[in-house]
């Protein structure tokens, strides 16, 4: 079983700072690898030799506080070169420009799903009876009341009492069609397209940030 590093073993710290493996800091100090992990596990000390090339590196290490690791989120170090403004404002535009074409389709969803609930709330007094031959209990007190009558009215037929009966039914199902919410998997997909498009729109926005420092070296 292989031993950890002493904390304070300098080889470890500079692997870490420089991002080195062990065989690559062994082609660097002109040793083997198994030497190298040696060294580092402290096996063996650090000869004259060794320490005399490694000595460039360790002068260039940060005090043991300082982590090696910049952490998740860390900027770009300071000298680092400017994007290529024109490729992050092309992507730029490319998200903004699906965000748009994602939100009008939710957009779209929404709607029918409001038309649909105005629909839904209309039902009770735009449903004709189920058996519209049968005398009205009491006479129609509202305009959508009084213009179904009139509809189911012009509907009958003497010749064909069945005629009312199947327009009764067919309006019934127009009605139900149109009062209809959206599926359960239109619903998701409206929610779908709202986190599509505020990811692309949170993308834009950030590359707008990133293009900001290359905008104001250029003016």
């Amino acid at each position: 079983m292989s031993r950890l590093p002493p904390p304070d073993s300098l080889i470890a710290r500079v692997r870490a700072w420089f991002g080195l493996t062990q065989a690559e800091l062994a082609l660097y100090l002109g040793i083997s690898a198994p030497l190298v992990r040696d060294l580092e596990s402290g096996r063996r000390p650090l000869s004259a030799a060794v320490r005399a090339v490694l000595l460039p590196l360790l002068l260039q290490l940060p005090p043991p506080a300082v982590p090696a690791h910049p952490g998740p989120g860390a900027a770009l170090p300071p000298l680092t070169p400017a994007p290529e403004a024109a490729d992050l404002d092309f992507r730029q535009r490319v998200c903004r420009h699906r965000a748009e074409g994602l939100l009008a389709e939710a957009d779209a969803l929404a709607a029918r799903a409001h038309v649909a609930a105005r629909w839904a709330a209309a039902l009770p007094a735009l449903l004709p009876p189920p058996n519209p031959a049968a005398p009205p209990v009491a006479a129609p007190d509202t305009p959508a009341a009084q213009a179904l009558a009139a509809a189911l009215a012009q509907a009958a037929d003497p010749t064909d009492p069945a005629r009312a009966l199947d327009h009764a039914r067919w309006l019934r199902a127009w009605l139900a069609h149109r009062a209809a919410p959206l599926s359960a998997a239109e619903v998701g997909r409206y929610h779908r397209l709202r986190a599509q498009a505020a990811g692309l729109l949170a993308e834009a926005e950030a590359l707008a940030t990133a293009l900001l420092p290359a905008y104001l070296q250029t003016n």
